[in-house]
């Protein structure tokens, strides 16, 4: 990691500079002409309306219809020498819009409590909650009745410029094409400039970028209104929900990053079906996903509803095809379940759960964290070294063995130069979209590739942000014991289960390494008191025990005083 820097004063403008002409240079042809008009406005502004224009789009205003709302008279920028001249200039090329006629309850929100008490033309209880208080002022205005302000209210506006951001949903479509969301801003840039990370230099090439027509574009918006919609809808019944799933794009063939984002938004609002006592709607919502849990959600509405028979039916094509080892974990359990209530386990037989070698040790409660306290007591029974490695060791050294292939130019991978991970990452199309690049590199692996692979990477990358890899985690003499002990077998049949199912299987791993000093190595789970095992954690150990990796569970107790 980098040492901090102090930022420039207009360091927000550069960069929304930056991120405007990437857009303009890649995607140019797929904008609007509202949002090509939007962007050389901006451009044909004095630098000090642009400072002025990317700070308020930048801040969460009042929303109001007229767009989102600011009091001049509030706003203190010292970089900005003449804030009313910048207003007036972005007034006449419509990126603002000053004293806007909006509703007077959608002003209330811009004033502070004692500055809407003052306006008041009769004593109002100070006890008053915030929306009280409002109420109370819009029945003095008479606004609900016949649409007019009082001497009071007046009195508050005289001599405040109002504000409106105009072109916000301009901006919106520039910030998906270049984060590939709506979730992400500007204040990717600023943690870059802090130097609290840094980022692989992966070509962004316009054939592999992720938006190739206007339809996709369009489709992707269409969604983040719907998710905003959402909100709303799920607050509401079964009617509300249902209207908004009338609503959903459709998405685009090859875009699995939309298809993505629909269907955990389809999953979403099903379940508040299910919640709303509306079985066959939630049903027939979930037919139209394709990621779990949605087969496992129809299994049990089946069930509850008397539908045993197909309940079951549903854990057979999942057995056939488990979309990942969660789902097959749960359609041999819930199936075996509900066949014992039929009388028929005989035909559904329980599923076999392997019991890792445990073993129970006393030690005295002390500061630190208990993973530490084992640590030390088995560095102490076995003269070796023992680290608390937890997630770290085996995700990291594998984020070394495959890192080109993680930053290959895969399309629609990668949005902007600020991506810790492919936009797939943790999807199971991150391994089918490499799938020859993965296979080769697990083919060719031996100690002496590793071993060269994984230091190389190391020195030459250090620092950079990879998800896999926890830099402060991962020192010298630990990789050192790590790639010297663990067998190359192993290593490969590790890597190929995490890249199988990166999003869950990269979690549930071991706390502790342990190298004795007889060598070998052994991976251990330390389970303080009242603690259990997680169901990825169970996974895993299950996963070493058929792999002939060596294991076990430490619980432990505490010595009684």
């Amino acid at each position: 990691m980098t040492e901090p820097v102090e930022l420039a004063p207009d360091y927000y403008l550069t960069n929304f500079f930056t991120l405007v002409a990437f857009v303009m240079d890649r995607y140019g042809t797929l904008l609007s002409k509202e949002e090509s008009k939007f962007y050389h406005d901006f451009q044909s502004l004095g630098i000090d309306s642009q400072k002025l224009y990317v700070r308020l789009l930048s801040r969460k205003g009042s929303p109001s219809s007229a767009g989102a709302v600011f009091r001049l008279s509030k706003l203190k920028y010292t970089e900005i020498k003449d804030l009313p001249s910048a207003a007036e200039e972005l007034q006449k090329i419509g990126l603002l819009h000053c004293n806007p006629q909006i509703p007077f309850e959608e002003l209330l929100p811009l004033f502070t409590k004692p500055e809407l008490f003052s306006a008041s033309t009769s004593h109002l209880p100070k006890t008053l909650k915030r929306t009280e208080l409002e109420a109370a002022l819009l029945e003095q205005a008479g606004l609900e009745q016949e649409g007019r302000a009082d001497s009071g209210i007046k009195a508050m506006l005289s001599g405040e410029t109002l504000l409106a951001v105009q072109y916000a949903s301009c901006f919106e479509t520039f910030k998906l094409c270049f984060f590939g969301n709506l979730n992400q801003d500007l204040t990717d840039y600023v943690l870059r400039d802090l130097g609290f990370f840094r980022y692989e230099n992966y070509p962004l090439d316009r054939q592999n970028l992720p938006f190739q027509s206007r339809e996709q574009l369009d489709q992707h918006l269409d969604y983040y209104r719907s998710l905003a919609l959402a909100e709303q809808a799920l607050k509401g019944d079964a009617s509300d929900i249902l209207a908004l799933v009338e609503q959903l794009p459709l998405g685009i063939r090859g875009d699995v990053t939309l298809h993505r984002r629909l269907d955990r938004l389809r999953l979403k609002l099903a379940r508040q079906l299910e919640r709303l006592d509306q079985p066959e709607a939630a049903d027939h919502l979930y037919q139209t996903c394709q990621r779990p849990p949605a087969r496992e959600r129809r299994a049990r509405i089946a069930v509850k509803h008397g539908n045993t028979q197909k309940g079951l039916s549903l854990c057979l094509q999942i057995l056939e095809e488990p979309f990942d080892e969660a789902e097959r974990n749960f359609a041999e359990s819930f199936g075996h379940r509900t066949a014992k209530d039929l009388d028929c386990a005989h035909k559904w037989p329980a599923p076999k759960r392997y019991r890792p070698p445990t073993e129970l040790i006393t030690l005295p409660e002390g500061p630190e964290r208990v993973e530490i306290q084992v640590a030390s007591h088995l560095e102490h029974l076995s003269d070796g070294s023992c680290y608390y490695v937890e997630n770290c060791l085996l995700n990291g050294i594998l984020g070394l063995y495959i890192w080109e292939i993680l930053f290959a130019p895969v399309p629609g991978a990668f949005f902007n130069p600020f991506q810790s991970a492919p936009s797939d990452y943790r999807t199971p199309d991150f391994f089918l979209a490499r799938r020859s690049l993965f296979e080769q590199r697990l083919a060719n692996l031996n100690k002496e590739i590793l071993q060269e692979k994984v230091w190389r990477t190391y020195r030459e990358k250090r620092g950079i942000s990879n998800p896999l890899v926890a830099w402060d985690a991962l020192s010298e003499e630990l990789l050192t014991n790590a790639i010297e002990r663990i067998p190359p077998a192993h290593w490969k049949a590790c890597f190929r289960r995490l890249l199988s199912d990166i999003g869950h299987n990269s979690s549930g791993l071991p706390d502790l390494i342990l190298f004795p000093a007889a060598g070998g190595y052994e991976l251990v789970e330390v389970k303080g008191p009242g603690d259990r095992l997680q169901q990825n954690q169970q996974r895993w150990l299950t996963f070493f025990a058929g792999q002939q990796i060596p294991h076990r569970v430490i619980h432990v107790e505490w010595q009684l005083p």
